[in-house]
């Protein structure tokens, strides 16, 4: 037989916890809670709760849980739950949370990884280009595979060619500017 323990707290009380704390995040405090549960860093005091009858309703225990740092605390009262079909029925809520959450941070895994591949791959393309300026390569020449050394496609001579349209020839020789011509006033 399991024993299941439980509290409930809405918002507004757990973020009355997390100010007894001096945190300011939510997810700190649960980040806090997490560590001392972990670290078993709290104290325990069990109390038996009775309902307005003076009947022994539903035992309870008191956890405290005390900051480190700044030696401030807070305590949380857990119920027992009795019930089996409670308790299942406490299971399954926390394990359907715990499934949404780990497919939620599942798809943040796999969206975070292939940021990291393009940006990996963008790196390599600048890693690349810097790096190509000190290869002995030569992107006017093609070597094919199948033939000889000698069998090089070599570029056109650039000289005689056009500066305005480089692939027509140049009709006249490029002459400069006459300075001695002008007419002085």
């Amino acid at each position: 037989m399991v024993t299941i323990w439980s509290t409930s707290l809405d918002e507004r009380a757990f973020q009355l916890n997390a100010r007894l704390l001096d945190i300011t995040e939510l997810g700190e405090t649960m980040i806090f809670l997490s560590e001392r549960i972990n670290e078993s860093d709290y104290t325990l005091a069990k109390a038996a709760s009775t309902n307005g009858d003076g009947q022994y309703e539903v035992s309870q225990v008191n956890v405290t849980f005390t900051h480190p740092k700044n030696k401030q605390s807070i305590t949380l009262q857990l119920y027992e739950h009795v019930d089996e079909g409670e308790k299942a029925s406490f299971l399954s809520k926390i394990l359907l949370h715990v499934y949404k959450r780990n497919e939620q941070l599942s798809a943040e895994v796999k969206t975070q990884q292939l940021r990291i591949k393009e940006l990996s791959t963008k790196a390599q393309r600048v890693q690349s280009r810097l790096s190509g300026g000190n290869r002995s390569f030569d992107g006017n020449k093609l070597l094919d595979s199948n033939s000889q050394k000698g069998n090089i496609n070599k570029v056109p001579e650039r000289t005689q060619m056009s500066l305005i349209n480089p692939t027509v020839k140049r009709r006249k020789a490029p002459t400069g500017v006459n300075y001695d011509d002008e007419e002085s006033d």
